[in-house]
C-alpha cells in the first residue's frame, strides 16, 4: 500500500501523522462524530494525501473500522494512495441508482479500511453533489463505520465542497505553509462557518521549506481549533 510505504520511509512525517490521528480519534470519540470533511482552500495543498495517510494509519487499529471517500470529481486522486484501480463503480453510478453501495465500496489490503471511489467522470459533478440519494447515503456510511473521511475539492475555487460541509460532523483545512495565500484561507474558512461547519482545526505542511531555520521534524503538521481564530496550535 502506497500510504504505508511513504509513511515508512519517512519516520518524522509518519509521527506527525500519528500524532494527528491520535488527537483527531480522541475528538472523534469524545464528541461522537463520524463523518470528517477534508478539504483546502486551493488546490495542490495535499488534503488527499492527508486522507489517505489519516485513514491507513487509523486502520492500522484492527478494532476500527474505516471508510475513505474520494468526492473530487474534477480531480480524483485517492486510488493513487492505495494501489487501486480507478476504473469500476462508484459515488456516480452510486448516487445515480445504477449499482449498490456494496457494490461501490472497495477493499483494502487492510482489513479495517475500504474506500469509496467516484467512479465515473460527469461533466457537471455539481449535479452529482445536489442527488437526493447523497444525505441518505452518507448516514447510511456513519451506521457501517466508526470514522467517514470525506476528500473534498477545494473550497475557493469551486462549490463543489460547499455542498459537503453541511453532510459532515466536522472540518479539516489543510494548508501549505509558505504557499496557501491568506486570502484564500480566510475565504475558506469564512465558506465554511457560513454553512454552519464545525472547524476541528488546520493541517499544516511544508514547514521544512517554508521555515528551513525553526524545522523541526515535529512540525510537518500542525493540528488545533481554527474555529474562531483561524490560528493553529501545536
Amino acid at each position: 500500500m502506497k500510504a504505508l510505504e511513504a509513511m515508512h520511509r519517512d519516520w518524522p512525517m509518519a509521527t506527525e501523522v500519528r500524532k494527528l490521528q491520535s488527537r483527531l480519534w480522541r475528538q472523534v470519540r469524545k464528541e461522537k462524530l463520524k463523518t470528517i470533511l477534508v478539504t483546502s482552500a486551493v488546490g495542490g495543498e495535499g488534503k488527499t494525501t492527508t486522507v489517505a495517510y489519516l485513514a491507513a494509519t487509523i486502520a492500522l487499529h484492527p478494532d476500527r473500522r474505516v471508510l475513505a471517500v474520494d468526492f473530487d470529481f474534477r480531480h480524483p486522486q485517492l486510488h493513487r494512495h492505495f494501489s487501486v484501480e480507478a476504473e469500476g463503480g462508484g459515488l456516480a453510478e452510486l448516487l445515480a441508482g445504477e449499482i449498490t453501495l456494496a457494490e461501490a465500496i472497495r477493499k483494502t489490503s487492510l482489513p479495517s479500511l475500504d474506500l469509496l471511489l467516484v467512479g465515473g467522470r460527469p461533466s457537471e459533478p455539481e449535479n452529482i453533489l445536489t442527488s437526493p440519494m447523497l444525505e441518505p447515503t452518507v448516514d447510511r456510511l456513519r451506521e457501517m463505520y466508526d470514522i467517514v473521511l470525506l476528500d473534498a475539492p477545494p473550497l475557493v475555487p469551486v462549490a463543489d465542497a460547499a455542498a459537503l460541509v453541511p453532510l459532515s460532523d466536522g472540518i479539516l483545512l489543510v494548508v501549505m505553509a509558505g504557499k496557501t495565500p491568506k486570502p484564500h484561507l480566510a475565504r475558506a474558512r469564512e465558506l465554511c462557518l457560513g454553512m454552519g461547519g464545525n472547524i476541528l482545526g488546520l493541517v499544516v505542511g511544508n514547514a521544512k521549506e517554508a521555515a528551513p531555520d525553526y524545522y523541526h521534524p515535529r512540525y510537518y503538521y500542525e493540528y488545533g481549533g481554527a474555529k474562531s481564530g483561524g490560528g493553529t496550535s501545536g
